[in-house]
């Protein structure tokens, strides 16, 4: 999907759980929406942009779909995360994992 049009400007870094979001998918693409409640979870990978075009053309491209930017903490680093306010009446994904629940699409 849009990783591959991207990897040449990104280094894997590690897969986590991140405490406090709960995943939806929309369509063919996942968004994850903060709830802050310490029972939900979402697994995420963590990766370092090293071309600043590509950070710039993936940070347009989130936001021109409905996302927002924050910054968050993750394993003592602080790395920037792309999130939707409300996941309205889109479905849950059970588990908080895009890839174990849908497989790469």
């Amino acid at each position: 999907m849009y990783y591959e049009v991207y990897k040449g400007g990104l280094e894997f870094l590690f897969s986590t759980e991140l405490q406090g979001f709960k995943l939806y998918a929309l369509k063919d693409y996942p968004f994850a929406v903060r709830t802050n409640h310490p029972n939900d979870f979402i697994q995420v990978e963590v990766f370092k942009i090293t071309k600043p075009e590509v950070e710039v053309s993936i940070h347009e491209l989130e936001l021109h779909v409905g996302y927002y930017y924050d910054e968050i903490q993750v394993n003592s680093i602080t790395a920037g995360i792309y999130l939707f306010h409300q996941p309205e009446n889109y479905p849950e994904v059970k588990g908080g994992d895009w890839v174990k629940s849908f497989g790469a699409r």
